[in-house]
């Protein structure tokens, strides 16, 4: 898949609604730069198992386009809701426009969003990169730098390719987490982190506590005495999500240690975000 290609996908998802349509053209036209990613009908989990969808998502200068149709009252007071709930999760940026102004006011209103996606580009000078869709998806991308910040808003198409950023060389991996080869008592952790068959795991609104629980309770004690005993009691998460296109991808979510404590308290494993920075290491010889 090539940039072109990435675009028409993103496009073609709001091919149903006319103004949002509209507006995600104009605004990624008149902003012509293909060194700026973008996403429609971006997912923002709320943590509690509910979620929300944003109309255009710029996410290397965590910018979120919200496209306004004329509606009651009602519906105007759960936007404003729903727009600090995204705001308080995220801690993006959010810009509205609003159609009802007709062409004129919105082809206006766009130019100011350009102007603010200028400007905050302009603003992160060096610290902008330019979006390589080759290289978002390549590990070795992540091991030349020699970390993965939260920022960075690192996914990955498959678990392996997260695996291979700290000293694997595995052909594929097909597990739901992976010993760290280099660092001790270490989990490379692949979660689904929503109610999903016989485990209900969640991560909260900030997303820095994700409790893991089996649904049957004795299985859940079970489970978290389990763990407690194994001494392994840090996690670099790479949470199972849906991805931009609708595909799964693997999204780093930071490095979460054990609260053993916590965890005998309410009956399940409970982490804690320790950083939202982590190493990454080049392959390292027979790692298993």
């Amino acid at each position: 898949m090539d940039k072109l290609d990435y675009i028409l996908r993103q496009i073609r998802k709001t091919n149903g609604k006319a103004y949002e349509n509209y507006v995600v053209t104009r605004i990624w036209h008149r902003l012509n730069n293909a060194g700026v990613k973008f996403i429609t009908q971006q997912y923002v989990s709320k943590g509690d198992g509910g979620y929300a969808l944003t109309d255009m998502y710029f996410p290397q200068i965590g910018l979120h386009i919200e496209v306004d149709e004329p509606h009651h009252q009602k519906q105007v007071e759960a936007d404003e809701l729903r727009e600090q709930d995204i705001i308080h999760i995220t801690n993006h940026q959010i810009e509205r426009v609003d159609i009802s102004s007709g062409m004129e006011g919105i082809n206006a209103r766009v130019e100011e969003i350009v102007e603010i996606i200028k400007s905050k580009i302009t603003q992160l000078g060096d610290d902008f990169e330019c979006w390589d869709l080759a290289r978002e998806y390549d590990p070795a991308t992540y091991i030349a730098k020699g970390y993965i910040h939260l920022k960075d808003n690192v996914a990955f198409q498959k678990s392996v390719d997260a695996c291979n950023c700290f000293g694997y060389e595995y052909k594929a991996h097909y597990r739901g987490g992976a010993r760290h080869p280099i660092e001790a008592n270490t989990l490379i952790w692949f979660p689904k982190l929503y109610p999903n068959g016989e485990w209900n795991n969640q991560i909260s609104a900030d997303e820095s506590v994700i409790t893991e629980q089996h649904v049957d309770p004795a299985r859940a004690i079970e489970h978290m005495d389990e763990h407690i005993e194994s001494g392994v009691h840090r996690r670099i998460i790479f949470a199972r999500v849906k991805g931009p296109l609708g595909d799964v991808l693997y999204r780093f979510k930071g490095a979460f240690e054990l609260d053993v404590m916590e965890s005998r308290h309410r009956h399940c494993l409970v982490w804690r975000k320790q950083s939202d920075t982590i190493n990454t290491y080049k392959p390292v010889q027979h790692a298993l």
